[in-house]
């Protein structure tokens, strides 16, 4: 699962569900269904559908469990990555289309349900724009790490073929 923001805990399960891979099909297997009639196998208790289900059912109500109003302090909020920006830029829109539309059609009403509409349009787009440039600047940090490493790691051999030659001489 990814960050939640609302988690009490530093670290909740890290550890990614493993699926155990199906049994391998035989070719004697085949042969020996083909020979047998075929026969109509017993209903299953659970799906793995249904055990899927049963187990993000779990989760949601884990998840409503440890919620609480703490949870939605401004400050908490604040801490949320691209929170500011999505918010900054959805009421941004919000008032430009709220503005736009009271300028053109002179009714309150269908302008604010147009600021809303900004409003979340401009939230969503803000928020996915954040999280891109975030993710964009994530992978050259890395980019830049590796390349630092394969850099030294090139200084300590080009040191060590030195030493050896002038070992030789």
């Amino acid at each position: 699962m990814g960050w939640n923001p609302f988690s009490r805990k530093k670290s909740e399960d890290a550890t990614p569900s493993q699926e155990t891979p199906a049994a391998p099909v035989l070719l004697e297997d085949i042969q020996q269904q083909q020979q047998e009639p075929p026969t109509i196998p017993p209903p299953a208790t659970t799906t793995p559908e249904q055990s899927k289900l049963s187990a993000q059912t779990q989760e949601i109500s884990r998840f409503l469990r440890n919620l609480s109003l703490e949870d939605f302090q401004f400050a908490k909020l604040v801490q949320i990555p691209c929170f500011r920006d999505a918010g900054l830029i959805g009421f941004s829109t919000f008032f430009v289309f709220s503005s736009v539309m009271f300028l053109y059609h002179k009714n309150f009403r269908k302008s604010i349900n147009w600021g809303f509409g900004g409003l979340m349009l401009g939230s969503i787009f803000g928020w996915e724009q954040c999280n891109h440039f975030r993710k964009q600047s994530s992978m050259a940090v890395q980019l830049a790490q590796e390349r630092f490493q394969e850099r030294q790691h090139q200084k300590i051999l080009e040191e060590q073929q030195q030493n050896q030659n002038q070992g030789k001489k």
